[in-house]
């Protein structure tokens, strides 16, 4: 049985065409462009020449005892604290960027090109001296940039704003007010850091919680201040992590889920093909808490001034009034 090869074939040119076919060949024309059988000869177009590109490989990798080795080994051990460049210079860790922010007060002629726009302004524009920027966090923070009608603002509008305000000479300070959170551990973060960014402009940043869990003061605790109505309500009951199997109720339907599982700590089909979560599920989410929760300690100990376990003792006791709080320095004042 003889199989048959399919080719691409060059495309036609305009001398292979005759003008006395008619259009009842062009499908014919069409299938002979996209196939060709491969008794057809190829032809090689002249300007595509095959390139050999050689390679260099190390006598490292073969572990070969060549003299060349011992060279090797030496520019190893005098590249261990640096990266050479194409260049040759020797390229140290201090010089990579570390990605904290560096505040640098705008002076000279870029003064000057400020407050020359800030005069030249709309009225609408216009923002006094002195003023003090107020943010309200509540609710999803979308990653998504919003549109000016919308409620609300996205992950990049806050950090933009921190940016702008600490280099804005008519912002003295900022007011967050903070109410109940419903957005991940990384989003909370990454607002701190440019909280923690901010106060490195000199200005000051105050926050207000009427509603404080543990997101919530983990933000408040990077301002300087905090503020809160005796009706506040403090529930710092810890971390904890749930989660839906609906394997009983897909029997109970009759529909059997079959899924395929590669390891152990797989688990995105436990929620359909178990009833219970399996040790190792529980294992992975116990130290992911761990970790949240020890960040969390630490760097509440460190913004207040205590030590760790004086925190981690005071949640312990689940004793969580507002002058309680106030007393123990968690928070600044009570309005």
């Amino acid at each position: 049985m003889s199989n048959l090869l399919f080719l691409p074939s060059p495309p036609l040119t305009p001398s292979s065409i005759h003008p006395s076919h008619t259009s009842s060949s062009a499908s014919a024309l069409q299938f002979q462009c996209r196939f060709s059988l491969l008794s057809r000869p190829r032809r090689h177009s002249p300007t595509l020449t095959p390139f050999h590109r050689r390679r260099d490989l190390s006598l490292l990798v073969f572990g070969s005892d060549s003299p060349s080795d011992a060279k090797t080994e030496e520019q190893v051990k005098e590249n261990e604290d640096g990266v050479d460049d194409p260049s040759g210079s020797v390229i140290e860790d201090e010089d990579y960027p570390s990605g904290e922010f560096d505040f640098e007060p705008i002076t000279g002629w870029r003064s000057f090109l400020v407050k020359l726009k800030m005069l030249v302004a709309f009225p609408w524009e216009r923002v006094r001296k002195g003023s003090v920027l107020t943010m309200k966090l509540h609710g999803q923070v979308s990653d998504q940039v919003k549109s000016r009608f919308s409620p609300g603002l996205s992950l990049p509008q806050i950090c933009e704003n921190f940016l702008k305000a600490a280099y804005d000479p008519r912002i003295s300070g900022i007011y967050l007010h903070i109410d109940s959170l419903n957005c991940g551990w990384g989003k909370v973060e990454e607002i701190r850091r440019h909280i923690l960014d901010f106060k490195k402009s000199g200005k000051f940043v105050l926050a207000y919680v009427p509603l404080c869990q543990e997101k919530e003061y983990y933000l408040a605790s990077a301002c300087e201040e905090i503020y809160a109505p005796p009706s506040a309500y403090f529930s710092l009951f810890g971390l904890t992590v749930q989660a839906s199997f609906l394997r009983g109720i897909l029997e109970n339907i009759g529909i059997e889920p079959q899924v395929e599982r590669i390891g152990k700590y797989k688990s995105a089909g436990d929620q359909l093909a178990r009833r219970t979560m399996s040790e190792e599920n529980c294992e992975m989410l116990t130290t992911l808490l761990d970790n949240i929760y020890t960040n969390w300690l630490d760097k509440v100990s460190s913004a207040k001034g205590k030590t760790r376990e004086d925190i981690e003792n005071f949640i312990n006791e689940g004793v969580y009034q507002v002058d309680k709080l106030k007393e123990e320095g968690l928070i600044k004042y009570k309005l």
